[in-house]
């Protein structure tokens, strides 16, 4: 009969727990350490009339707390950074509340992504009025959590993300690569200009070990991923690399850097620069590593988002792992950092992809740009043209030279793709320009790119 009573008043206990635990009172903060790749190091601190329980319920806790609150960076020494949640959404909890309550309940799934640290003893006990406050450490397996919310329809996987995935190449910035004495000079029409030296930067096996580790992530997120080192084989020859194009407005000369070159050659809509610094701290004994991450529209030039997180590992001489330092640098944000990608990319899908166009007239041109055709100035017929074939008819206003032999518009909005889905870069999408002034007006042109965000148009040139 004792027994019965013992038994009965455990689950009396633990039914109370649960349903303290629903309430979902705790704490969660980060914890200085190395977590391996899609795992999180956290500390709850949980709330409960008795101790033993408040132990118990701590592996729900974490769990949920990576779900529904994150955390934020630590305010001390160490520096670590913080973790936006796994569901942004908080109305998810209770749309989802059957499913919730099946996940969470005791022995349920959630116990599969959780591990407690030191078998689960306590890191602090604390009497809190009538109850305590207990602090437990454990590791969450992230990444897996996130494909089981995935998988289970609760949030959307990245492969899921409506219209197109951005394509991605991840490479060093412009400091890592002069900090690293990986700076050449390149002479652009009489400007000496100074420009990462990929190729040698790659001889950095740290660097190496960093791209490769980043790629592994954004693949898993569901990016296309475009390899620095496989982008600089497909570089044929030393030739291709210093390409000038030569239009004819004065003699002018438009030179496309060897940086033009590669970005055209492996067509990654984003460029992932990457730079650390170390600092010894703690007389030696510990390393932070600062990481930066800076995402750049490989067409404009323009900055869509970035991350400088710190993180801190002990016995840095024996021990540093530069794979293990960024990912625990970067998993409080490497998430909403993926998520600035494809908004990013959502924008484009919606508004169109800004390109430039530089419109010049080769010297045996019979007439120039303010030339009529047709009853209509040339200029005129190549606006029309692009009012019908952008994005809403979306462009910025022509700068038309007084001789009438160039024109720059900037911001011209073409699509990402076409009625069929089928992805349109600039070089398809000018040759549809090329092929109405063949058929229509009977004038011949030569289209070329500069990079990935210039389209050079020469009229009167094939």
């Amino acid at each position: 009969m004792a027994a019965l009573v013992c038994i009965t008043g455990a689950f009396a206990q633990q039914r109370k727990a649960d349903a303290q635990t629903a309430q979902w009172r705790y704490e969660i903060q980060p914890v200085v350490g190395q977590a391996a790749e899609g795992t999180a190091l956290v500390r709850v601190w949980t709330y409960s009339k008795k101790a033993d329980i408040a132990t118990s319920q701590a592996a729900k806790n974490a769990v949920h707390g990576i779900m529904f609150m994150g955390y934020p960076a630590s305010n001390d020494g160490a520096r670590i950074a913080g973790r936006e949640p796994l569901i942004a959404d908080p109305t998810i909890e209770s749309q989802n509340e059957a499913y919730f309550k099946e996940f969470f309940k005791e022995g349920g799934a959630f116990q599969r992504y959780v591990t407690f640290v030191k078998n689960g003893t306590p890191d602090q006990i604390m009497k809190v009025g009538k109850e305590y406050k207990v602090g437990i450490t454990v590791v969450v397996l992230i990444d897996q959590l996130r494909e089981r919310l995935e998988t289970d329809g609760i949030i959307a996987a990245a492969s899921q993300v409506e219209g197109k995935m951005p394509t991605i190449m991840v490479v060093p910035s412009k400091i890592y690569c002069n900090n690293h004495g990986c700076l050449n000079e390149y002479d652009n029409q009489g400007v000496i200009e100074q420009i990462p030296d990929y190729q040698k930067a790659l001889l950095d096996n740290d660097l190496n070990i960093a791209i490769t580790t980043l790629n592994a992530r954004l693949t898993k997120r569901g990016f296309e991923v475009k390899n620095l080192s496989s982008a600089l084989s497909s570089l044929k020859t030393a030739a291709a690399e210093k390409s000038v194009m030569t239009s004819i407005e004065g003699g002018a000369a438009i030179a496309e850097s060897p940086i033009d070159v590669l970005r055209r050659t492996a067509k990654a809509d984003i460029w992932l620069e990457i730079d650390w610094s170390t600092n010894t701290v703690k007389g030696g004994s510990q390393k932070t590593l600062t990481f930066t991450l800076s995402a750049i529209d490989a067409y404009t030039d323009f900055v869509i988002g970035g991350v400088s997180p710190t993180t801190s590992h002990n016995e840095y001489s024996s021990s540093f792992n530069i794979a293990l330092m960024i990912e625990s640098a970067i998993q409080g944000q490497f998430d909403p950092f993926c998520k600035t990608l494809e908004n990013y990319f959502k924008t484009l899908l919606v508004k169109g992809r800004p390109i430039k166009l530089s419109i010049f007239v080769w010297d045996d041109f019979d007439g120039n740009l303010m030339t009529e055709f047709d009853g209509e100035e040339l200029h005129e017929i190549i606006e029309d043209w692009l009012e019908d074939n952008t994005v809403k008819g979306k462009f910025g206003s022509p700068d038309l030279s007084p001789s009438g032999t160039s024109m720059i518009i900037e911001q011209v909005r073409i699509p990402l793709v076409n009625a069929k889905g089928r992805d349109i870069d600039p070089s398809r999408w000018a040759r549809e320009f090329k092929n109405m002034l063949r058929n229509e007006h009977n004038i011949e042109c030569n289209v070329s790119s500069k990079g990935l965000g210039e389209l050079l148009i020469v009229i009167g040139s094939k």
